[in-house]
């Protein structure tokens, strides 16, 4: 009789074993997620309403209008690197334009706020202080043989992909009313003069047909991680005139 108790009690055991093991088979759950992220580009195009080979006459205005189109996917910070023959400009750390041969314009509406920036820093308000030490984002190079002086302006506004600049960085250009030509038999070719006592001749500013180019490049960084478009684009490409600073077209 002990015998069989002892059996019974053993089944007893292993069935509530069983029972037990069959019940890790419920209340259970499983989840996944895909996580998709983008991948997206930056890319800029400078678009000017600009006759080439238009001719510099004295007091004659020449349309140049530049403006820069976000034609990437992603929102961007643009700037534009505009440079001038330094021969045909003031080239004082006072920024005297009315010394310069060469004048060039923006208008009143490029300088407001959000708008394009001549200064060397990032600002809220007017993109211009007028001529004066600081007052311009600038530095000097030499391109091709030809020593230019190069004005950096800045949008303070992010352009979305396909987005164009709402205003113009320039507007025009002319050359001043007081500059003359004579003719110099020893170099056969002609020499430009000023009232202001400026001499200079076209192996200073042009190259070997004469031409004069104005040459302008145009830069875009991300906003993403960044505060202003001068933090963007100074952190991407270098900050202007800084030391070990190099131009666009000498890298």
């Amino acid at each position: 009789m002990k015998k069989k108790i002892v059996a019974l009690c053993l089944v007893a055991c292993l069935a509530v074993m069983a029972i037990a093991g069959a019940s890790l088979a419920y209340f259970t759950a499983e989840d996944s997620a895909d996580n998709v992220f983008t991948m997206k580009g930056i890319k800029v195009e400078i678009n000017e309403e600009f006759v080439q080979g238009s001719e510099l006459i004295p007091g004659l205005d020449i349309n140049k209008d530049v403006y820069v189109t976000n034609t990437g996917t992603s929102d961007a910070y643009v700037r534009v690197h505009i440079a001038i023959p330094a021969a045909l400009d003031d080239g004082d750390p006072s920024f005297a334009a009315y010394n310069n041969f060469l004048h060039w314009n923006f208008t009143n509406d490029s300088l407001v706020a959000g708008q394009w920036s001549w200064l060397p820093e990032m600002t809220e308000g007017t993109g211009y202080r007028g001529n004066g030490v600081g007052n311009w984002n600038y530095y000097t190079t030499e391109i091709e043989g030809i020593e230019y002086a190069v004005y950096v302006v800045t949008y303070r506004t992010a352009l979305a992909g396909g987005e164009k600049t709402a205003t113009q960085a320039l507007d025009k250009v002319y050359v001043d009313t007081s500059v003359d030509c004579e003719w110099d038999e020893a170099q056969n070719c002609f020499y430009y003069t000023d009232n202001k006592g400026n001499t200079v001749y076209p192996s200073q500013f042009a190259d070997e047909n004469g031409n004069v180019t104005i040459k302008v490049f145009a830069e875009a960084a991300q906003t993403a991680t960044f505060d202003n478009a001068y933090d963007a684009l100074n952190t991407a490409f270098g900050t202007p005139g800084s030391e070990g600073y190099v131009a666009p077209w000498n890298k």
